[in-house]
């Protein structure tokens, strides 16, 4: 049950820095142009329904990454970077960077976005997860 509860949590704070991050990115100017020529809406107005999704989605995508922690029991392998698994870390660390080229791809001025919600991800499922899962 700590593991879904701590991934419930990761998710929980992925989802504040994520609306964060795309409230951001509707208010500047390209994105706002194609936000208005499809919705009609302005970008800030979004804020509130980012949130609401980014809450659902990153919460039960903590709980599916916390329920994986437990079915594969990866707290019986050995630890790594204060991590109580390096088989956990390893894969997270694999899932953080994969977006990562295809978002450069599209917009290569938010690139300190794209890098900064990896290492987050990183950060939050794969090391902060496990730790509050082994408590």
């Amino acid at each position: 049950m700590n593991a879904i509860l701590g991934g419930w949590m990761a998710g929980y704070a992925m989802a504040v820095l994520s609306t964060l991050a795309l409230t951001y990115l509707c208010i500047q100017p390209e994105p706002q142009r194609a936000i208005q020529k499809y919705l009609d809406v302005p970008g800030v107005l979004l804020a509130v329904p980012i949130s609401i999704g980014t809450g659902v989605v990153w919460t039960m995508a903590g709980m599916m990454f916390g329920a994986a922690y437990k079915i594969g029991e990866f707290k019986d392998t050995p630890g790594a970077l204060g991590a109580p698994s390096w088989t956990f870390l390893f894969i997270i660390g694999t899932l953080s960077f994969l977006p990562v080229p295809i978002l450069f791809l599209l917009s290569r001025r938010f690139w300190w976005i794209w890098v900064g919600m990896s290492l987050s991800f990183f950060g939050l499922f794969g090391w902060l997860m496990p730790v509050l899962a082994e408590r």
